[in-house]
């Protein structure tokens, strides 16, 4: 059987024209990639705390974000300490939003620098080698 190239009467010959191709075609129902944050709109960046703002008598709340910088567990680690009471509980601000107090957190990071030093606190052993051959 001989090969029969399309017709110019097909609505889809233009899309096998080698210099066109399928692209002309799927290329419009691609979704764009966004390059950035949309026109007129900032990244949303943790916002750090100066020192003279720490200072401030009072409740300092510090957000996922801070807190991450902070203190280095992953979310879920600290998300099951504090199911077990073993971290500062978080402060519920809106239905999207929560916090931590700056002042627990840092006592937590006190207490566990306290029971490190501790003579009977487990320290990091070196692994036994094994002998070369």
């Amino acid at each position: 059987m001989k090969y029969m190239p399309p017709s110019n009467h097909s609505p889809f010959s233009n899309l096998m024209h080698p210099a066109i191709g399928l692209g002309a075609f799927v290329g419009n129902l691609k979704r764009q990639r966004r390059s950035g944050p949309k026109a007129g709109r900032s990244p949303r960046a943790a916002r750090v705390l100066t020192e003279s703002e720490l200072r401030v008598p009072g409740r300092v709340l510090i957000k996922r974000r801070q807190l991450l910088q902070k203190v280095p567990l992953c979310e879920r680690t600290i998300l099951n300490l504090e199911k077990r009471g073993q971290f500062p509980r978080r402060f519920t601000i809106t239905s999207r939003l929560v916090a931590w107090d700056l002042n627990e957190v840092d006592a937590w990071i006190a207490e566990q620098q306290s029971a490190a030093r501790l003579p009977g606190a487990p320290q990091a052993q070196p692994l036994p080698r094994s002998p070369s051959k």
